[in-house]
């Protein structure tokens, strides 16, 4: 016998079974042990539920007063799981190392501090393929998928300095590997577009006078903008003007040896991001090893003296 639709509803079982998407009590405290790969899933989760709800609520918008009920439910739904998944990612950062360090940073919220703490690794993993242990570099020479060369285990600190999390992110500026044609990516898409949340974060809240990264911010674009016009920029500007068509606007900025306002906003966005991983970076290391980390690489080897201590 062959199942055949009559007509009338498909299931009409489901009439009766209560729709649930709202983390109970055992969930949330599951979320706790949430592993980082699980982490970094549902962050990701997150924001693409985030874009559907505002697609859906756009349509409900666009359809004025009487939006149909379905639409309007949908809404409704994306906003529900989208609030369940943040709370699932609060109480992951709760029990983490770093969880009640990063609740005091404003701007960084649940879903921004999972992601961060979920992509970077405080501690010892093999030099030659990033294993965290002696059983896991093992396996993964022995799996032709990870193309590991034969090697002996030999743990190292994974984040000696805080300009491995920058070259990680992508935002190393001038000692940033370069991403040549035919090579891997040397730094890490996900994890780059979460700081360039954190930056438009510490941007948007600049005004708040609880906003400790938003001033340093505000700060730099000041120096951004004042160097812009001293010509500090004008060989930078040179290297990009190629890149642009003469009909852009960007293109007239730097024809003049300027930098278009864009490009200096996003200047001094990156630099509260690097402070703030510098940090965070800082007290991780602490806590991880129980010593004081090593001196950033600029302040170090650079010249630069001026340090900018942390808000916490």
């Amino acid at each position: 016998m062959t199942d055949t639709y009559t007509g009338g509803d498909l299931w009409p079982d489901d009439a009766h079974v209560e729709e649930r998407v709202r983390l109970d009590r055992d969930l949330l405290i599951a979320s706790r042990t949430m592993g980082d790969d699980e982490a970094r899933y549902l962050v990701d989760a997150y924001y693409i539920m985030q874009e559907d709800r505002k697609r859906t609520g756009n349509q409900v918008r666009s359809l004025g007063d009487e939006p149909h009920v379905v639409i309007q439910w949908l809404f409704e739904k994306n906003s529900t799981l989208e609030k369940q998944i943040a709370k699932a990612l609060d109480q992951y950062t709760g029990a983490h190392m770093m969880g009640s360090w990063m609740r005091d940073i404003f701007g960084i919220g649940p879903v921004l501090s999972a992601g961060l703490l979920a992509h970077i690794y405080m501690g010892e993993w093999c030099f030659t393929c990033h294993a965290h242990s002696e059983a896991i570099c093992a396996s993964r020479q022995s799996n032709g998928k990870h193309k590991s060369p034969p090697h002996v285990y030999q743990p190292v600190r994974s984040c000696p300095t805080v300009g491995h999390i920058w070259q990680y992110g992508g935002i190393a500026g001038d000692g940033q590997h370069p991403w040549e044609k035919g090579q891997k990516r040397p730094f890490n898409a996900g994890f780059k577009t979460l700081l360039w949340k954190c930056g438009q974060s510490f941007m948007k809240f600049s005004n708040h006078p609880q906003c400790f990264y938003g001033h340093i911010y505000r700060q730099r674009k000041a120096y951004e903008v004042a160097g812009n016009e001293a010509g500090r920029f004008a060989d930078q500007a040179a290297k990009a003007l190629p890149r642009y068509s003469p009909t852009t606007e960007a293109h007239g900025h730097y024809s003049k040896g300027r930098l278009p306002p864009a490009h200096i906003d996003a200047r001094a966005r990156r630099y509260a991001v690097k402070i703030f991983l510098s940090h965070l970076h800082a007290e991780w290391y602490r806590r991880q090893f129980g010593e004081e980390p090593p001196v950033p690489f600029p302040i170090a080897h650079l010249g630069h003296a001026h340090y900018i201590p942390p808000p916490v």
